[in-house]
């Protein structure tokens, strides 16, 4: 059965943006919560405006600090709760706005399952990795064993996220593995 809108998710380090790439360059349009998070945190964007009326402290000179941002929220749930209350509503309203002009339509959703998201899809996939994977990725992007172990933890556990998905695939092997299981994938569902 054809499945033209699917969610891609995994906790952080999974290799979720190598599967948007990969779909990219098979030509899919493919929308990235996580780059759309980027672009609204630009100056004069909406994200940016509401987080300098809701977090000043983390601006300096008028300027966004997004280290210091990361600071006030990934340390006190309360505070990482009131940022997602001004960005995920953006986020969602474009992610959705864009799914209904795509026949074809994959969006890479890092907080799918955590915000109930799946049922604006016909199929949620979940990229999987062993977490020891997890903090050499998150480690090789520059953040020390603490701060991935932190941002690991900070996330719904992966376990959990298997059970409500769809379909798993599994991204502890090579590059090559990876893709093959994507193509699976899209023959069962997209074609």
């Amino acid at each position: 059965m054809s499945k033209r809108k699917i969610a891609i998710s995994g906790t952080i380090g999974s290799g979720k943006s190598t599967v948007l790439n990969y779909l990219k360059s098979k030509g899919y349009f493919v929308f990235s919560c996580d780059e759309y998070n980027a672009f609204l945190l630009n100056k004069g964007q909406q994200g940016y405006i509401k987080i300098q009326e809701q977090f000043p402290e983390a601006f300096i000179k008028g300027e966004l600090d997004k280290k210091a941002l990361s600071k006030i929220v990934f340390n006190n749930p309360l505070q990482r709760e009131r940022l997602e209350s001004i960005m995920h509503p953006l986020i969602i309203a474009e992610m959705l706005r864009l799914r209904d002009l795509f026949e074809i339509y994959f969006a890479e959703v890092p907080l799918l399952f955590e915000n109930n998201l799946e049922k604006y899809f016909d199929l949620s996939l979940l990229i999987a990795t062993d977490e020891q994977k997890a903090l050499e990725r998150l480690q090789k992007r520059g953040l020390d064993y603490d701060s991935a172990k932190q941002r690991i933890l900070n996330q719904m556990p992966q376990e959990i996220k298997m059970k409500r998905a769809d379909e798993i695939i599994y991204n502890n092997g090579s590059l090559a593995d990876l893709y093959n299981q994507v193509d699976i994938v899209i023959n069962k569902y997209v074609r």
